[in-house]
């Protein structure tokens, strides 16, 4: 008689043999078999391949021997057979029951069978080959299982068949928490169904979800179902309609009102709390949510004041009288001996006595039993009659027996008819904290935060106010950062904004709150808001640690307390702790409360610790922008304007092939950090040259500002030339030598002529570049400057190959190398000057038409210029190295070369050489079949060179064109460029370097007299 066979492989697997579980006598069997069942049909080869990779074949096919044996001896030996040697199958004839092929059959029929993951908690080491198989059809699996039930709900949704959707809508959702559709589906079901505080439950699920994960809002359909579901129930007893809800609160409203819903029809034991920051709207949130409510509901409320936070029971006494009201309104009388009991513990309330008892002098007679069952008595007295909701605002400054006595009424609440509402604020108080927690983990509070409002929220809003003026997303951009989506401060600005037209300023209001919440701290608490509110980024702790000459640790403890009273927070995922104002508007009330002595008494102090900080490496450009800031606001402008020039010699990228030193050689910033489009540069160079206007019109001719203004002649200088605006450009170069020679000042006066050297070789002056190398190189040997000799040898090297001395160029780059590697110090930090030797070599061999030379020297410069990160010279050596490797017909490597240095251009405003690589960038283009991206490149050159104006590149350029119309005479990219290639062969020979263009000199002049 056959056995019968199971195999259960959706969940935990289990082989089934006659009833009966099968175990192996190790792990690897149970892979084999599992595999086999699954694939039906497996070649040997791959099954000790999956299972045994790591093993030599030989044992690889030993092991899987054993295998089968063993499996076989434990199913049965015609289990699996083998038609062929290389191929093992399940025998056809055995009846094998495996639910993954039924299910794969015929998922909806058969969705019971997936109890659980496919090979659920099985596990086999050293074979990381069968663990992607088995996990691929895990996933597969599970995929078509989603699918199924997704399938299944949508057609219980169109039946209405609650019981389905409400079973699978959950697990779906596990399995993936962002699926919109699952979530309309699943909510309908619950509003259809009356259960609004499972949907409410979904909802803030589903919003937390987006909100934290997503960084996203709850789509609009969503929204849509709860208030159509809330728009029903409004009409239930007990609800008002055309509630006016809050602009940006309209969630946090219906989250609400589902609760105040639910509490009518007597289904909730939570008390609610509108939980936000000062001037969040909870007050304007709460009022809209008791509204909704009729007068067959009694509202109690009372406030909670700082002031008061000593005096024991302050707020319940006003709620016990608002009680004893409320019953004798309705002729309900309170049973005397329950009135004795409460004029015992509210006294203030007995008006036949005539004193004033404080409940500071009574405390001893309070006991706190005695409360709880007088108030709990009182309170199910006047619920009996009509429902209650008693209402504290601003709990954060309750007293601690008031708060203790409000736990255990809400922990120990019975009746449905009565309900806490409450306000307040997040405090580090430890009674606060104590009295959320213990009420929030027994679940019977439900809090809801009020978060600042978006920008969207904050558009709404304004739009609602229609304003006479445009409302653009300029305007959006400023309110937000003005108010930090603050509700309060943002009527108060849309307030200033009608009235005077602008929103700048704080007005009386603003005032007024800041003035109240600042008047709670010590002298201490306050010294230290002050400090903080100057820094415009945040205060790093060991600052403030050392203006308040504290350690640490004691320092900690003052400000938890301000982080308590919400005045200050700690910026998160920083390097440091660094602390700022919670709220802009609160850090200008700060600020203006300061008299102008102290204000730049302190920003100079604080410009002085942060150049303490300096370590005059590339990380101090973090620095400069705080000490720019502090020196203006400490009045001393001359230092500010160091420190903007300073920031602005940074992010121009100053780094050249010309004269670079790794102090001022830019790191490659990946993310663009330190880099300015052209658009900022313009816009800073302006603000630059209005700053040193205003220096020049507040201090004169002095010392400092004349030392101050050579800096800004270099650096302005130096960037026009570099951009190819020569004319202005060597008109700042030439006033810096003048001033700086009038001054004495021969380092700005050895940086001028060095600039002038670089004016001249971009523009190919080899004459008047030897004359400032020779002025140059007397003023570095008369100042014993060894390194800038080094430096003006090696550009004396590049005047000699411009003037085709090839000999005596590589002694003087051999000798300014040597100059450089004196010591491991002096060859790492002058790195970039040895490389710019070694791309000058290059040129020499290149010019000499040896090419395989050329490209080593070539990489060798690119080699120091990627371990330095110096990229803007990276681009030129690559350009070289690439047009050496296209004179060698290296045409792949020509590209590699081209591609690196184009990929920077784009990154930088970077033209040097630029047409030059665009040019051998349409001639490989060509050589592709793509000539629509020669076009490109060569319209690009042809553009960049009016920028330049270097001969050597309209050179090279002309020579692009010249070959394209010689090689493609009938292409469009030869008819795009007009005139003949001898034309345009002769202007690339009137321009490309006698010496060091030899070979393309040559292929034109071949070209040209053919």
């Amino acid at each position: 008689m056959a056995c019968k066979l199971e195999a259960r492989f959706l969940g935990t697997p289990v082989i089934i043999k006659d009833g009966e579980e099968v175990f192996f006598s190790y792990n690897k069997v149970n892979a084999l078999v599992y595999y086999i069942l699954v694939r039906g049909t497996v070649m040997r080869d791959e099954l000790s391949g999956i299972l045994w990779a790591d093993k030599p074949d030989t044992v690889a096919r030993k092991n899987l021997r054993n295998a089968i044996y063993e499996a076989k001896k434990m199913l049965g030996s015609e289990t699996f057979i083998s038609p062929r040697k290389a191929i093992i199958k399940v025998n056809p004839d055995v009846e094998f029951d495996i639910d993954v092929k039924r299910f794969e059959e015929n998922p909806e029929e058969n969705l019971d069978l997936y109890k659980g993951d496919f090979l659920q908690g099985f596990f086999i080491k050293d074979s990381v080959e069968y663990e992607d198989w088995y996990l691929a059809e895990r996933n597969r699996l599970k995929g078509l299982y989603m699918d199924t039930v997704r399938a299944k709900i949508e057609e219980a949704a169109e039946k209405k068949d609650f019981t389905v959707i409400e079973r699978y809508g959950q697990m779906l959702l596990n399995y993936n928490p962002y699926d919109e559709g699952v979530y309309a589906i699943l909510l309908r079901a619950y509003c259809e169904q009356g259960k609004m505080q499972q949907s409410m439950e979904l909802y803030e699920s589903m919003k937390d979800i987006f909100t934290r994960e997503l960084h996203a809002s709850v789509p609009e359909e969503i929204d849509s179902i709860i208030r159509q579901a809330l728009q029903k129930d409004d009409t239930q007893p007990g609800f008002n309609k055309g509630v006016s809800v809050p602009i940006g609160r309209e969630t946090e409203f219906e989250e609400l009102s589902t609760h105040m819903w639910s509490f009518l029809r007597g289904r909730t034991g939570e008390a609610l709390m509108i939980m936000g920051d000062a001037g969040s709207g909870k007050t304007s949130l709460k009022d809209a949510a008791l509204s909704v409510l009729t007068d067959e509901v009694a509202v109690i409320q009372t406030n909670c004041y700082q002031m008061e936070r000593n005096f024991l029971l302050h707020p319940w006494t006003g709620i016990m009288e608002g009680l004893v009201d409320l019953l004798r309104s309705r002729g309900t009388e309170v049973p005397d001996f329950e009135l004795n009991r409460i004029y015992t513990l509210f006294p203030q309330m007995d008006m036949s006595i005539d004193r004033d008892l404080g409940l500071m002098e009574i405390k001893d007679i309070l006991k706190f039993d005695s409360l709880f069952h007088t108030l709990s008595s009182v309170l199910d007295i006047a619920s009996a009659e009509k429902k209650l909701v008693i209402v504290f605002e601003d709990i954060q400054w309750m007293d601690p027996l008031s708060l203790s006595l409000l736990n255990s009424l809400i922990l120990r609440k019975q009746s449905d008819r009565l309900i806490f509402l409450l306000t307040g604020r997040d405090s580090r108080e430890k009674d606060f904290q104590h009295f959320v927690t213990s009420v929030a983990m027994y679940k019977r509070l439900h809090i809801t935060v009020l978060n600042p409002l978006t920008k969207k929220d904050i558009r709404r809003l304004v739009e609602s106010r229609h304003l006479s003026m445009e409302v653009d997303d300029n305007l959006i951009q400023r309110l937000q950062l003005e108010t930090e989506g603050n509700l309060f401060l943002l009527m108060e600005c849309l307030h200033a904004l009608e009235s005077t037209g602008r929103f700048d300023s704080l007005t009386n209001n603003m005032q007024t709150i800041f003035k109240a919440t600042c008047l709670s701290l010590t002298e201490e608490q306050q010294k230290i808001l002050d400090f903080i509110s100057l820094f415009y980024g945040g205060a790093p702790l060991a600052m403030i640690s050392e203006y308040m000459q504290m350690d640490n640790l004691q320092l900690l403890d003052r400000l938890e307390v301000l982080e308590g009273k919400n005045l200050i927070s700690p910026i998160p995922q920083q390097t440091e702790v660094i602390y700022e104002v919670t709220q802009q508007k609160l850090k200008e009330f700060v600020q203006k409360q300061l008299s102008p002595e102290k204000w730049k008494i302190l920003h100079g102090y604080l410009a002085g610790l942060w150049e303490k900080r300096l370590t005059h490496s590339k990380q101090d450009i973090y620095i400069y922008q705080h000490l720019e800031y502090h020196f203006e606001q400490a009045g001393d402008l001359v230092m500010m304007g160091r420190y903007k020039l300073k920031s602005l010699m940074y992010y121009l990228n100053f780094s050249h092939e010309l004269f670079p030193v790794l102090g001022t050689a830019e790191p490659m910033q990946t993310g663009g950090a330190s880099y300015f489009t052209e658009a900022d540069t313009l816009q800073y160079l302006e603000s630059v040259e209005a700053m040193m206007e205003r220096i020049r019109q507040t201090y004169g001719a002095t010392p400092e500002v004349r030392n101050l203004e050579l800096v800004y002649l270099h650096l302005i200088g130096r960037y026009f030339i570099r951009e190819g605006k020569y004319e202005k450009g060597v008109r700042y170069i030439l006033d810096l030598i003048e001033q700086s020679l009038e001054m004495n000042n021969r380092d700005y006066a050895l940086m001028g002529y060095k600039q002038m050297i670089y004016y001249d070789i971009q523009i190919g002056n080899a004459e008047e570049m030897k004359n400032y190398l020779e002025i140059a190189l007397d003023l570095a040997v008369e100042c014993n400057y060894h390194k800038e000799v080094g430096i003006l040898l090696r550009l004396k090297g590049l005047n000699m190959i411009m003037q085709g001395d090839f000999a005596e160029a590589e002694r003087l780059l051999n000798e300014s190398i040597a100059t450089f590697m004196v010591t491991q110090t002096v060859a790492r930090r002058y790195a970039l000057n040895i490389a710019a030797a070694y791309n000058y070599i290059g040129e020499i061999r290149r010019g000499s038409g040896q090419f395989e030379e050329a490209i080593e020297y070539y990489d060798k410069a690119l080699e120091i210029c990627k371990n330095q990160q110096a990229y803007s010279s990276w681009v030129v050596f690559s350009c070289n190295a690439g047009i050496a490797a296209y004179s060698l017909g290296r045409y792949d490597k020509a590209k590699e070369y081209f591609e690196q240095a184009y990929n920077f251009f784009n990154r930088y405003d970077f033209y040097w050489r630029r047409p030059i690589v665009e040019s051998y960038m349409a001639l490989l283009a060509m050589k592709e079949g793509d000539e629509k991206k020669a076009i490109q490149f060569l319209d690009d050159a042809m553009a960049k060179l009016a920028m330049m104006n270097n001969p050597q590149e309209i050179g090279y350029v002309n020579m692009a064109i010249a070959l394209i119309k010689k090689e493609y005479p009938s292409t469009e990219i030869s008819r795009h460029y007009r005139g003949s290639a001898s034309m345009y062969g002769g202007r690339a020979l009137r321009y490309l370097d006698v010496y060091r263009d030899t070979h393309e000199r040559k292929t034109i002049e071949s070209m040209v007299n053919e």
